[in-house]
């Protein structure tokens, strides 16, 4: 049997760029929390290490999830902008929800089974009955509803799930309500106005929730990407530096700054900042088919696992974590940090391979629940002795 790890794919096209985005977003959220862990968690005092700091610098991680976001507005636009602007054919709901359903809850389900019988009889971190609230309502995508004043218990990271899973709910709504406009300024006036209005409500109302009203801009500018993919239209020239101008806004990202109190109109500045650079790197790289080595067979393959490592990465590190510091390999705190990091980050590669060979990727297969459902066993010949 022939083992590979390319993502299987149901559309004629494939587009390798968006693969080396989720490549980009997903090592950027598992060096944020490896490196929190570690600086956190660390037995040793390293007095000429200042944590905090390393701590802040590599909080800017963070930004993966936000450019998660905007790929999911990327790609589940495309086939309702086809639909509506380029005169394709119809999205079938059914098949579009039954398709995601298939696609992302066996493995979603399977990781919390496991996670929640480990976070009650072997870490012991979580009582039955909080692990079994925390359960269902992450199971149904509500734990910001029903348990709002905390992360999800069972696996924290599952928080940005909910907040896809909204957007799945609602896109048919935004994609009549945007795509259905003909002419293009009108579709930009409403990503502009949409995206701004939502940024400016979460700031004059703070939430105690995170919900998709809370992050729709970076959906939005995932949305406007489809749109000017489809068209094949440019908003800026290409040039000889786009490369540059490429690597410049990935920088220009990570000089996010996630420090600022929720009330603070810097924050303000900080959403509209992070959503415009993103959208404009994700152009680049998109339409402009800057940064080619995005499309190598390595980095797309690493981003084609990208669901299976974000669903167990943070479990791996904690429960590896663990042992893991009790060694100090060298004298030399920043040497060490970098080792822990390293071995960490080989771990949790080497499982979530596993997670997704057998586990993700057949649930990638279209149809593939109809082979369980019609299973028959051969029947064999029987031989009278």
């Amino acid at each position: 049997m022939k083992i590979s790890f390319q993502r299987v794919t149901n559309t004629i096209t494939f587009i390798p760029a968006i693969d080396g985005l989720r490549f980009i977003a997903i090592f950027s959220v598992v060096l944020f929390h490896t490196v929190k862990y570690i600086t956190t968690k660390n037995t040793y005092h390293y007095p000429n290490i200042d944590l905090l700091y390393i701590q802040h610098v590599f909080e800017k991680g963070r930004i993966g999830v936000p450019l998660f976001f905007v790929i999911s507005g990327f790609i589940l636009g495309i086939p309702f902008c086809k639909s509506k602007i380029s005169n394709g054919p119809p999205v079938n709901l059914k098949k579009f929800f039954l398709r995601r359903l298939t696609r992302l809850e066996p493995p979603y389900i399977l990781s919390l089974t496991i996670l929640l019988i480990g976070s009650i009889y072997v870490a012991k971190t979580l009582s039955f009955n909080e692990a079994i609230e925390s359960y269902f309502a992450s199971i149904f995508y509500v734990h910001w509803l029903v348990i709002p004043q905390h992360l999800p218990l069972i696996n924290d990271v599952t928080w940005s799930l909910e907040i896809e899973v909204q957007f799945y709910l609602l896109m048919p709504v935004l994609a009549a309500m945007i795509y259905g406009r003909k002419l293009a300024p009108a579709r930009y006036y409403i990503y502009i106005g949409l995206a701004l209005s939502c940024i400016i409500s979460n700031h004059l109302f703070v939430q105690d929730v995170r919900t998709l009203f809370g992050f729709i801009q970076f959906f939005l500018a995932g949305m406007a990407l489809a749109d000017l993919y489809i068209r094949k239209q440019l908003i800026l020239p290409k040039t000889k530096l786009d490369n540059l101008i490429t690597v410049v806004l990935f920088c220009l990202i990570w000089a996010r700054d996630f420090s600022l109190a929720p009330t603070s109109f810097g924050l303000f500045f900080w959403d509209c900042y992070l959503a415009i650079c993103i959208f404009l790197f994700c152009y680049y790289v998109l339409l402009h088919q800057t940064l080619s080595v995005l499309s190598n067979k390595i980095i797309t393959n690493i981003g084609g696992m990208c669901y299976s490592i974000y669903l167990i990465h943070y479990p791996i590190i904690s429960l590896f974590g663990r042992a893991l510091l009790q060694y100090q390999f060298t004298k030399n705190g920043y040497v060490n940090i970098f080792i822990y990091t390293v071995i960490l980050f080989i771990t949790v590669m080497a499982i979530s391979s596993l997670f997704f060979l057998f586990v993700e990727r057949p649930c990638m297969k279209e149809g593939w629940y109809k082979n369980l459902l019609n299973f028959k066993p051969k029947k064999t010949k029987s031989s009278i002795a």
